[in-house]
């Protein structure tokens, strides 16, 4: 039997259109796990080590390995692989340009959670039964639809019942960067579409690289009429790429390079 557990829902995919039965699968999200909850799993796991002692070596591990990284040191801890990349291209005289110029982290997969994945059984919850959804996305500049997205560039969300309407203040599209919290509010002039199955973002151009949560609030039903209450669908995303699959790229293990 499986160690772990996915469970997806099966949801239109909305980017055929034209095809009424072509389903994609979705996952099924039961939390969201902070640095504080994996430790009180890995007191669990290990009672006879103080949690004291875990936090600290957590936190000297994220320290080290970040040190590493932005030493120019390609590091594999087993879970992942990171190198530090460069976005932009030189300025004049061949300059360093912060304001177009940026650092970011390419974190691909390691042999653990390779195995891991290799380890997990998937269960279909059977059609999704609610009509408002987040199903797919686009980005403008990679061509990715996996959830990536780029800094500054338009992104695509395809959905159901997506369009933004109502006066309600919550109405409108959201980002909150996962490691800080921070929520950044995309204002009207950011909307260049909005359909009922399509809706197309700018992203704002200073979204420094990492995991968000980008939700949409609308009024809409769906069919032609405004909820008194406004309803709310999120999907994680990340800015500057995700963690390739198994054999991504090309790469092998320890490789460089640059999920969902």
């Amino acid at each position: 039997m499986a160690k772990n557990v996915l469970k997806a829902w099966l949801v239109d995919n909305t980017v055929t259109a034209d095809n009424k039965t072509d389903k994609i699968f979705q996952l099924e999200s039961t939390r969201s796990a902070d640095q504080n909850y994996i430790i009180d799993r890995m007191v669990a796991k290990n009672p006879g080590l103080h949690r004291d002692t875990m936090e600290l070596a957590v936190k000297l591990h994220n320290e080290v390995v970040a040190e590493e990284v932005l030493n120019g040191v390609s590091v594999t801890t087993g879970l992942f692989h990171a190198v530090a990349q460069f976005r932009g291209t030189a300025g004049p005289g061949d300059t360093w340009d912060p304001k177009k110029n940026s650092v970011y982290i390419s974190f691909i997969q390691g042999k653990t959670l390779r195995e891991a994945i290799a380890d997990t059984r998937i269960d279909i919850l059977g059609d999704r039964p609610k009509q408002f959804y987040i199903g797919s996305g686009y980005d403008v500049a990679t061509k990715a639809t996996d959830f990536s997205a780029t800094a500054g560039r338009s992104f695509t969300v395809y959905g159901r019942n997506i369009a933004l309407a109502g006066d309600d203040p919550s109405v409108g599209v959201s980002l909150t960067n996962m490691q800080t919290q921070e929520v950044t509010r995309l204002t009207n002039d950011m909307i260049v579409l909005s359909e009922r199955s399509r809706l197309i973002v700018q992203l704002p151009a200073d979204l420094d690289d990492g995991e968000y949560t980008l939700t949409i609030t609308t009024q809409s039903s769906g069919g032609g009429t405004i909820l008194k209450q406004p309803h709310s669908a999120s999907q994680k995303i990340y800015i500057g790429g995700i963690p390739q699959q198994p054999g991504g790229g090309g790469e092998e293990e320890g490789g460089g390079g640059s999920m969902g």
